[in-house]
């Protein structure tokens, strides 16, 4: 049968029968009583017991692949339908408010499972995206802009690049080892930090005991008005102490000084000569034969630095910070 249009007043049905068709009484199993029977019948409704394809059928060729199959319609045999921009759209237009049931997959009696082979997923959401799952796993670059609400536990397996800015609010721990790569900044400023900063905690390292089982050893660094760096070393039968290529550029030669301790007898005749570049001379009555213990210090090159200064913070420094880097206030902030 060939024909124009069909227009069925009530519901249509394909391989089915409702009560009085052939005389044949609803049944379960192959009518669809969802969709109400005889007077309970909703208007407008189709089912259909068997595959629906919509669409091309191309694009389907060899198997029916799914219950329900939907492709853009063929544009040779069906060029105005396929002038439309969307294969499926879902929407409460001129209808009723959205709720969290307008498209639902599956349910706790009827679990299924989802498979998409996309481009691009375009997600606009008003309100809240909630996940409730055990696990998610991502592979590939993960691209967020906006702000982000971690709760509850977190672990990150690989390689994270962050650029821009990171607030915590809360603690925030780490349990093992983290590499980081320090960049260095002309200026950081951090002008709102809660909880206890350690601006005045003592520069520790704690080690395992180098020979007692069970102990620690733990030591507290120098501190002093300056930036300094030293060496220290004993001189035997010489009276030059080298210094290292590297203070040339790294330290002011007008700071140098020089600490001298004869070792073996005494030797009050013995003095710094000459401060080079590359070494420092000694003299001594006896020149050939001077054994002392030195230490030479000297002031990195740099910026003034200002040891009292009047400020609530060590934003109102009054010079050049830009080498400074203060435990408590540029890192390691910690909370009560």
């Amino acid at each position: 049968m060939r024909v124009q249009n069909i227009q069925t007043g009530m519901q249509l049905h394909v391989a089915s029968a409702t009560p009085g068709l052939n005389e044949s009484p609803a049944t379960p199993g192959r009518d669809p009583t969802a969709l109400g029977i005889g007077p309970a019948a909703i208007p407008g409704s189709i089912y259909a017991n068997g595959c629906v394809l919509i669409g091309n059928p191309l694009a389907f060729p060899a198997i029916a692949e799914a219950t329900c199959m939907i492709a853009p319609a063929n544009p040779v045999v069906n060029p105005l339908a396929f002038k439309t921009p969307s294969i499926l759209k879902v929407t409460n237009r001129l209808t009723r408010p959205p709720n969290p049931f307008d498209v639902w997959f599956g349910d706790p009696a009827g679990l299924v499972g989802v498979t998409m082979n996309t481009a691009t997923i375009n997600i606009t959401e008003t309100v809240a995206i909630n996940i409730a799952t055990p696990t998610i796993n991502i592979t590939g670059v993960k691209n967020q802009a906006g702000a982000q609400n971690d709760v509850g536990a977190q672990t990150e397996t690989g390689a994270q690049v962050q650029s821009g800015t990171k607030v915590i609010s809360g603690s925030s721990k780490d349990n093992g080892k983290r590499a980081t790569t320090v960049l260095r900044a002309d200026k950081i400023i951090c002008p709102n930090i809660s909880g206890r900063i350690n601006v005045q905690s003592w520069k520790k390292f704690d080690i395992p005991h180098p020979n007692k089982k069970g102990y620690r050893l733990t030591h507290v660094c120098v501190e002093g008005p300056e930036a300094a760096v030293y060496i220290r070393g004993r001189l035997n039968n010489t009276h030059i102490i080298d210094l290292p290529d590297y203070w040339q550029g790294l330290v002011d030669y007008d700071t140098i000084t020089v600490n001298l301790t004869p070792c073996g007898k005494p030797d009050l005749s013995l003095y710094v000569k000459e401060i080079k570049e590359d070494k420092i001379i000694l003299s001594s009555d006896h020149l050939t034969q001077v054994e002392c213990f030195y230490q030479v210090w000297a002031n990195r090159i740099g910026p003034e630095l200002h040891v009292e200064y009047e400020g609530e913070s060590p934003a109102d420094y009054p010079g050049d910070d830009s080498l400074h880097s203060i435990v408590g206030y540029h890192y390691d902030v910690r909370e009560d």
